[in-house]
């Protein structure tokens, strides 16, 4: 279905597929907020495991590290293909949470697969909860698409 023109006050609901806005501006412009579902996070195994596409795209992946851990990711193409990112400049947001309150059990994302580069700060640090700390032991990362099964992972928070 293409839709042009809507001037109504009709509400739509897209129970298959998905909404594409190809042109223009996208305006979320609703005063009660905006309620998106969240599934399950994704424990992440306390080893140096991959972390897949499908562990990503839950959006939020958890660990408590009982050590340093170095997390590598998933290759470019699986990315690409996992998290529907059909042409370049298609991203994806996700949230790694290092839930260890002991210090030096960061969480490293590393790119040891082909096709993706890190960019910005790839270390999760373990939180620190006292007044003054600098580690809330969250990491925010954007997966990009650059090219055919080619991405570039941003820490963007």
């Amino acid at each position: 279905v293409t839709v042009n023109t809507l001037t109504s006050d009709l509400g739509v609901t897209i129970t298959a597929g998905g909404l594409i806005v190809t042109a223009g501006t996208t305006y979320l412009k609703g005063t009660d907020g905006i309620v998106r579902y969240q599934g399950n996070p994704t424990a992440l195994a306390d080893s140096t495991a991959t972390i897949t596409a499908a562990m990503i795209k839950t959006g939020i992946c958890t660990l408590t590290p009982g050590a340093a851990r170095s997390k590598p990711t998933d290759t470019g193409p699986d990315l690409c293909t996992g998290l529907g990112l059909g042409a370049d400049g298609d991203s994806f947001d996700f949230s790694i949470i290092n839930a260890s309150a002991t210090g030096g059990r960061n969480i490293t994302l590393t790119d040891a697969a082909s096709g993706v580069t890190l960019v910005g700060n790839p270390i999760v640090a373990a939180r620190d909860d006292t007044d003054d700390a600098i580690s809330v032991g969250v990491g925010r990362f954007r997966v990009r698409r650059t090219g055919a099964g080619v991405v570039v992972i941003y820490r963007i928070g």
